[in-house]
């Protein structure tokens, strides 16, 4: 089936027997079928973490440490403790995780590239109106949930490992460098301001890899689907013209099936995935190769790289 029938026939989903989420999510994918490139409001996403991603799930302990790779390349993300106003003892809350964790810090990063401000207001007085913006309900459970989102992304902290023939570079690169904590009446920490690493800030504005808005709203059910959204946004416009790049299911699943044990499995789970990505993402231009693997063109962007260079 086509990008554009997909796109159509999601317009059609019924309400009857279709949850609400459903429904929205469908009138987003086809609203973003709709939308022009050149209309397309712009997200940001740091060009490594389009390679190596966050965690999809929530890891089984809040000090877990999480460990992804892509080739050579390696990001390792590290809790860190913070301190509970209540006991005045340190404990951890967790890794940022899944589609809340993916959406919130591409719009903190399109926050800061657009103000060239490191420093970001996250009080309660502006969280509601973030919240809407995001794409999210201004319920009480999403607040709370990007509450804690943006307290995981504040107290944790990268390692990027390059592990060349002859020699090994490791970077350690907090996202929030600084953070002060609103206290409420239950005594939880969350974050009413957050500065984001020098490092960071300054890696996001050399290498921000844009991304449509309301694309990745359309996706916000599915964090693989995210991910993969991001590495061919990053991806296919640097492939050289007649030169495509061949990438074999193990390639793959060593980079976007991590929780799979069974070939099979991942490799059926992530031709669905693709096929809602291609649904947005209508420009990328991609051959599936049977049981081999995945063939990959010079495609566009999926913002117009001058609408891009202007913004920044």
């Amino acid at each position: 089936m086509s990008a554009k029938k997909d796109a159509e026939k999601a317009l059609k989903l019924k309400p009857d027997g279709t949850s609400k989420v459903a429904v929205r999510r469908s009138k987003l994918i086809y609203e973003a079928y709709q939308e022009e490139p050149d209309d397309r409001e712009m997200l940001f996403q740091a060009a490594a973490m389009c390679q190596v991603f966050l965690p999809r799930r929530e890891p089984l302990t809040p000090s877990e440490v999480w460990e992804t790779e892509s080739g050579k390349f390696t990001m390792t993300v590290i809790p860190l403790p913070v301190m509970n106003p209540a006991t005045h003892k340190n404990e951890y809350i967790g890794l940022p995780y899944g589609t809340k964790a993916r959406i919130i810090l591409a719009n903190l990063n399109a926050i800061a590239v657009q103000t060239q401000n490191r420093v970001i207001d996250v009080s309660s007085n502006n969280l509601t109106q973030f919240v809407k913006e995001i794409g999210m309900t201004d319920g009480g459970s999403q607040i709370s949930g990007v509450r804690d989102q943006i307290a995981r992304l504040s107290n944790s902290i990268m390692r990027l490992t390059f592990d060349g023939a002859e020699w090994q570079d490791n970077t350690n690169m907090p996202i929030v460098s600084r953070f002060t904590v609103f206290k409420d009446s239950n005594q939880q920490r969350w974050p009413e301001q957050i500065e984001l690493s020098e490092q960071y800030f300054k890696n996001l504005v050399e290498h921000a890899v844009p991304l449509p808005k309301l694309h990745l709203a359309a996706l916000s059910n599915n964090a693989t689907a995210i991910d993969l959204y991001c590495f061919l946004a990053h991806r296919l416009h640097r492939i050289p013209k007649g030169k495509p790049q061949f990438l074999a299911w193990k390639t793959l699943k060593d980079q976007f099936g991590g929780e799979y044990t069974r070939m099979t499995d991942f490799r059926t789970n992530f031709k669905k995935t693709w096929d809602l990505v291609r649904t947005l993402y209508t420009d990328a231009k991609i051959e599936q190769k049977g049981t081999r693997g995945m063939l990959l063109h010079n495609s566009p962007t999926p913002i117009p790289q001058q609408l891009f260079m202007f913004a920044k």
